[in-house]
């Protein structure tokens, strides 16, 4: 369990806050989080005491390894967002760690499309070819997102998502009928088309690898709860619960890129399939392992493949799902070992 070591300065925000304090303590805080993060620096923390903020903000700096950047507060911490920024919170930074708080993508009437902000925590790298690293979200709520809930994008890698709750993604899809399919718990790396269209700095293949997700309960009530795209390999999905996925085409976890691994989660009442692999091309979405987790009562299948070859598909518990176990263009050609060497 990642440990909070705020060795430097603890600064602390309040709704009720001013900005003419130093910030220092609970008696005299900011109000602005943006003016706090300004000032963090590498073994510092920043506190958010309890209420809402109709406030964004964007890291400035790096932690570092030894000495990371602490963002942290209590579920009733409520970060809803401007409205003027399409992303509420942005990291650029390396060893940024935000725990405890809720992001709550909905400012106001849940049947008025303008009141859900698109994206509630975006990581991304801002070099050329550099990404984010040893990033963690820890132990948060995030909700009401009108895209998707949080996404690690641009050569962003060796990030950890965990023990947070992930629900109502893809508002503007899935309930204000957008047209489009986006609303992911957890979105990993670039789609193709997306990086054709230059929506990254360069137009590299996005490697955002060997991230861990992990013990998160995702409800997304839009599309998957993780998905891996095409380049982005050995990241691994462990030991979550996944359900609520409402794109018959896809899945609760969905892999196009390579080399990922899905191991012990729970994926059920899902429109689409609990798992599914394959990318674009025939040479994506290959060689992922699916191991020992527990898929049912999912709409499209249990397994749905769409390429091949894949890595160890083993030990995994199938059952009522409604158009079988294993699915797709390869499932007859594969088989669900009942033990894993």
């Amino acid at each position: 369990m990642r440990e909070m070591k705020i060795s430097g300065t603890t600064y602390y925000v309040s709704p009720s806050g001013d900005d003419l304090k130093d910030g220092l303590s609970e008696k005299t805080p900011f109000v602005t989080i943006q003016k706090a993060v300004d000032l963090l620096m590498p073994g510092d923390g920043l506190v958010l005491m309890d209420g809402k903020y109709e406030q964004d903000f964007v890291t400035v700096r790096n932690g570092t390894e030894e000495k990371e950047i602490f963002i942290t507060g209590s579920k009733k911490a409520i970060v809803h967002g401007s409205g003027k920024k399409a992303r509420i919170i942005e990291i650029n930074h390396d060893s940024v760690i935000l725990s405890g708080f809720t992001v709550d993508g909905l400012a106001g009437d849940a049947k008025e499309r303008k009141n859900y902000r698109d994206k509630l925590i975006y990581i991304e790298g801002k070099e050329a070819s550099s990404g984010v690293e040893g990033v963690a979200v820890i132990n948060m709520h995030l909700k009401n997102a009108g895209g998707e809930c949080l996404r690690i994008k641009y050569f962003s890698q060796k990030n950890e998502i965990a023990r947070n709750r992930i629900t109502g993604c893809g508002a503007y899809d899935f309930i204000f009928d957008g047209g489009g399919k986006n609303g992911e718990g957890v979105y990993i790396g670039t789609a193709p088309e997306q990086v054709k269209e230059d929506k990254n700095i360069t137009r590299d293949v996005d490697k955002s690898d060997y991230n861990w997700v992990h013990d998160n309960f995702i409800d997304t009530q839009g599309n998957e709860c993780v998905d891996i795209k095409e380049g982005s390999s050995f990241n691994k999905i462990e030991n979550n619960v996944c359900t609520g996925q409402k794109d018959k085409d896809s899945a609760g976890l969905d892999s196009r890129g390579n080399n990922n691994i899905f191991r012990s989660n729970e994926v059920f009442g899902c429109v689409g399939a609990g798992i599914r692999l394959g990318g674009d091309k025939e040479s994506d979405g290959i060689n992922n392992d699916v191991i020992e987790n527990n898929l049912h009562r999912n709409n499209a299948g249990g397994i749905k493949i769409q390429s091949k070859p894949q890595g160890k598909i083993c030990g995994n518990i199938i059952s009522s799902n409604k158009k079988g176990d294993l699915v797709g263009e390869y499932g007859e050609d594969m088989k669900n070992e009942k033990k894993c060497d």
